[in-house]
């Protein structure tokens, strides 16, 4: 990056940029309202790119976002994916018409396990034809996936349609590795991006994942990255500022 396009992105590199990095989520099985309207307190006072909940809490969530520039994301087929094409499809119209603005749909493993391409292909082009636009993060799962099979299923997520590429629901034992982000990102050839979810603790290791691939991030502890990146000095956001150049338009 040039040096005088670098000095822009750092003028312009506010705090409220780099939260947008962020979905801000809470999606376990027992989160309670009271837990949700602290996260969403959260996602608004730290400004993240989502508050991502539970359907059961798309009403409440929409509610506490009003006014805010968060977008309110939500989950279909979580957390196993073992749902038909049409079960995910129809789940995707009626998150919509509650008011989701974004998806988090977890894949068909069966179906990508047994090389079962077309369906595989239409569990993921039903739901972003549901969506029309909004955006469709796709979570692979990657602890129950060989590499070979972890290309293929980005190979075919970003052919079918789909925005993101997810590494993990967090909810499997382990969640996001650098070797995988970096073989995600690799996988998708530009057609999509990449967004690591679980196991990502410090400010230091958002940036390594940035560098790996990652331009989306799955966590509980948004405000706690967004606090650390307003204590850097200017000099030390510049590692950041390649990546997220792009939310600055």
């Amino acid at each position: 990056m040039k040096p005088v396009v670098l000095r822009v992105i750092l003028g312009r590199m506010k705090v409220s940029t780099f939260a947008k990095l962020f979905d801000h989520s809470i999606v376990r099985p027992d989160a309670t309202a009271e837990e949700v309207r602290k996260f969403a307190a959260t996602a608004i006072t730290t400004r993240t790119a989502t508050l991502t909940v539970q359907p059961h809490y798309i009403h409440l969530a929409g509610t506490l976002l009003q006014g805010s520039e968060v977008l309110l994301g939500t989950t279909v087929g979580f957390p196993h994916g073992n749902e038909t094409p049409a079960m995910k499809a129809a789940q995707a119209c009626d998150v919509l018409d509650l008011g989701a603005q974004e998806i988090d749909m977890v894949m068909n493993i069966p179906a990508l396990k047994n090389c079962e391409e077309r369906i595989f292909r239409d569990d993921i082009m039903g739901v972003v034809r549901a969506a029309d636009g909004v955006v469709v993060k796709v979570i692979t799962e990657n602890f129950y996936l060989t590499n070979e099979e972890k290309e293929r299923a980005c190979r075919w997520i970003a052919d079918s349609g789909a925005h993101f590429v997810k590494t993990s629901t967090a909810y499997a034992t382990g969640g996001a590795t650098l070797d995988d982000v970096r073989l995600m990102s690799r996988a998708v050839a530009g057609k999509c991006q990449v967004k690591a979810a679980g196991g990502v603790r410090t400010l230091d290791e958002v940036l390594a994942y940035l560098e790996a691939g990652a331009r989306r991030f799955g966590s509980t502890r948004s405000d706690q990255f967004v606090q650390s990146f307003r204590e850097l000095s200017p000099d030390a956001r510049k590692p950041y500022a390649p990546f997220i150049s792009d939310l600055l338009t």
